[in-house]
């Protein structure tokens, strides 16, 4: 509460301050705007199909939600195209090429009044001017662009990289684009100070934004669509060579199906091995046989292979047997064409096994042995398990090569079967690779047509319309802006000057710097306003001190004794002790004066060395003594004289300022002091400041009744 109260009251201590000074700069506001520039607003609203715009992809399985984040961020993206330099580069240059080519400069119209075309045309140098075909707007626009160099003197390049109202990045920056809440909706505003060339910057923009969006989103999808089509021909071509190099590679193996064949291989192999090891344990067997039969039979046998006619009997029978086996085998793989054949040779296989059994029958020499022992029977087992030997060697022999010829398969067919594996897998992934680009393709082509889609959604619902009339210009802002700031500054320089500034002032500042307990305030004279009113204050400020010191006197202990110390010169000690002195003594108290202007010689040894004012002076029965010392900063006040003393006031100017050496002054007098009171009073101080120890002053007007009521607080006080 205290806070505020200083606050208001520092309020209306510069209230004169917050009055003039605001009023100043208020009416020089006024002034300097009364020619304040009236501003056209343009605005429309185009519609973006973002979120709800019907797509190649709207309704399909999963794609029915939509995703926000990919919303938001495409309409970001949109403004951010808006908004770019690119765009509005082309802008900036439509509109100035539009304006040279459809500006007059004696009558306003649609496009630019006639004092901007002027201002435009005053500026534009000559041979820019040449570079203007006012019947073709695109092939201005084509010299334009080629005369525009990156340079501070070209002319075109400056237009939009200066500080021009209408061409500038500066200007066309300012064009404001918001999306409306979480629509698909866009709204678009810019202002000038000519209608029209608001009105066609908009109508520039709607069309450029489209174009730049367009080539932005078609130009990385274009590219896109240019490599995987690229991308997908070497994929086709690759594809191609290599499928021909396999069926090249199949022809010249000679393969159809390399699993059949080498199934069909494998299978004739383990075939081939049965057969063969059948065979082979018939002739192992049948030759065991004719070796023991040998043994039995040696003169017998002897004599049949020595015969010319058993030997070519034997010889076709290998012979035949051989060639039957071999038929045979051929026959085991399908070729039916031999069956004749070899029906023909087993009928003479068999009619030379009995020819050959014939032969030993007839020969009485091979039926007995030397001791007439009959044979027969073992000569012919004898020729069953020759004849068995023989046709089981021919058919090891044909196995033998049929084993050597799948063998000779197996080490053609190997190596085909790991290349076709190797170029299969190449061809594979080849096609892996084609079909994921040819997908990827179709995406980009899909994503292609929705972006068309997407492009063709931007129109316009609300086109930018002419403007006919003015906003309200900002020149009512700017005088109460003007006026409240001024007012704010002014208070914030005072509150700032309230923290630094030392000077003593009140009561409140002078507890805080010094410190120490205020006793009362004695009010400066008015000089002009309440001058009438001086004595009555006096007398009102000297019967508020004389009370206010009534309660530090002790009876029992006279006299008391009243010490007036300054820390300067000119501070009013004189006055308050004249005051006191004319207010006790006509109150019946016997009071003496003691100053050292006249009676109290600070310079001599008896003072100096004084324990107490007896020493000094004789006391005559008074009540009261009111001693003057001289400054503190230049004379020192003995201890005794401090201590014995009912009241050491410590008179201060509130409108000096309490300096460093003030500070020093006063604490050596504190600590010299002691137990015995040590308080300040304020002289020359203001009436307000003075008012919060004597109550209102007069005049008691109604108006200042009821600001000082405010002033204290006193709200709903009657």
């Amino acid at each position: 509460m205290e806070i505020l109260s200083q606050i208001i009251k520092m309020l209306y201590r510069i209230r004169y301050w917050l009055i003039i000074i605001p009023l100043i700069t208020t009416l020089i506001a006024i002034y300097q705007t009364r020619n304040l520039e009236r501003t056209y607003e343009v605005n429309t609203t185009i519609y973006t199909g973002i979120a709800s715009g019907f797509t190649i992809e709207s309704g399909t399985e999963g794609v029915s939600r939509v995703d926000w984040n990919s919303v938001s961020n495409g309409m970001d993206n949109i403004m951010s195209i808006i908004k770019s330099k690119a765009t509005l580069r082309e802008v900036s240059i439509r509109l100035y090429a539009q304006h040279m080519m459809k500006g007059d400069s004696l009558v306003d119209n649609n496009f630019i009044k006639a004092e901007n075309y002027r201002n435009v045309l005053r500026i534009t140098p000559k041979e820019v001017r040449a570079l203007i075909d006012k019947t073709s707007e695109q092939k201005t626009i084509e010299n334009l662009n080629n005369y525009e160099k990156a340079s501070p003197s070209n002319f075109v390049y400056g237009l939009f990289n200066w500080y021009h109202p209408y061409y500038s990045y500066t200007a066309l920056s300012r064009i404001q684009v918001r999306r409306i809440f979480n629509s698909d909706m866009l709204e678009i505003a810019y202002s000038a100070n000519d209608p029209g060339v608001a009105h066609n910057t908009l109508l520039l923009l709607l069309e450029e934004f489209v174009k730049q969006y367009e080539f932005l989103r078609f130009g990385e999808t274009n590219n896109v669509i240019e490599y995987f089509r690229r991308v997908l021909a070497e994929l086709a071509k690759k594809l191609r060579m290599s499928e021909d190099s396999l069926t090249q590679y199949y022809i010249d193996k000679k393969v159809i199906n390399y699993g059949e064949q080498t199934k069909q291989i494998t299978a004739l192999a383990r075939d081939y091995d049965l057969l063969y090891y059948d065979i082979l344990l018939k002739y192992t067997s049948s030759s065991e046989l004719v070796r023991n039969l040998d043994e039995k039979i040696k003169e017998q046998t002897k004599m049949i292979e020595n015969n010319s006619l058993f030997i070519n009997k034997i010889t076709t029978i290998s012979s035949l047997s051989e060639k039957i086996a071999r038929l045979e085998l051929f026959q085991r793989d399908s070729i039916s064409t031999y069956i004749p054949v070899i029906e023909q040779y087993k009928l003479e296989l068999k009619n030379a096994e009995n020819d050959l059994k014939s032969f030993t029958t007839k020969d009485q020499e091979l039926r007995y042995t030397k001791e007439g022992i009959a044979v027969t029977s073992f000569v012919e087992e004898w020729i069953v398990q020759l004849i068995q030997r023989e046709k089981s060697a021919a058919e090891l022999t044909v196995m033998e090569e049929v084993r050597r010829s799948l063998d000779e398969q197996y080490v053609y067919f190997s190596p085909i079967g790991s290349t076709l594996k190797r170029m299969e897998r190449d061809i594979g992934f080849t096609e892996n690779s084609y079909l994921s680009v040819l997908q990827s393709l179709n995406t980009a082509l899909m994503r292609q047509k929705n972006l068309e889609m997407t492009a063709a959604t931007f129109k316009p619902i609300n086109p930018p319309l002419f403007p006919v009339s003015p906003i309200k210009n900002a020149r009512r802002l700017i005088v109460i802006i003007t006026f409240f700031g001024t007012i704010a500054l002014v208070i914030g320089y005072f509150i700032i000057l309230e923290f630094f500034d030392r000077t003593v002032r009140d009561r409140l500042r002078a507890e805080r710097m010094i410190p120490a307990t205020v006793l009362g305030a004695f009010p400066g004279k008015s000089k002009i306003r309440y001058r009438g009113y001086n004595n009555e204050y006096m007398r009102i400020a000297t019967n508020y001190m004389a009370n206010s010191i009534v309660p530090y006197l002790n009876p029992k202990e006279r006299p008391n004794i009243i010490n007036f110390i300054s820390t300067e010169e000119l501070t009013g000690k004189s006055t308050l002790i004249s005051q006191l002195n004319e207010y006790w003594t006509e109150r019946g108290l016997r009071v003496r004066l003691i100053s050292w202007h006249e009676n109290l010689d600070d310079k001599t040894r008896e003072y100096i060395l004084s324990n107490n004012l007896s020493e000094l002076y004789d006391y005559e029965n008074e009540d009261i003594i009111l001693v003057e010392h001289q400054s503190i900063r230049k004379s020192a006040i003995p201890v005794g004289l401090l201590r014995e003393a009912s009241l050491n006031l410590v008179i201060l100017r509130a409108d000096k300022v309490w300096r460093d050496i003030d500070k020093i002054a006063f604490d050596r007098l504190k600590e010299q002091s002691n137990n015995s009171p040590l308080m300040l009073y304020l002289t020359n101080t203001k009436r307000e400041e003075a008012e919060s120890f004597l109550g209102m002053l007069p005049p008691f007007t109604k108006f200042r009744t009821i600001v000082y009521r405010f002033m204290q607080f006193g709200l709903t006080s009657k």
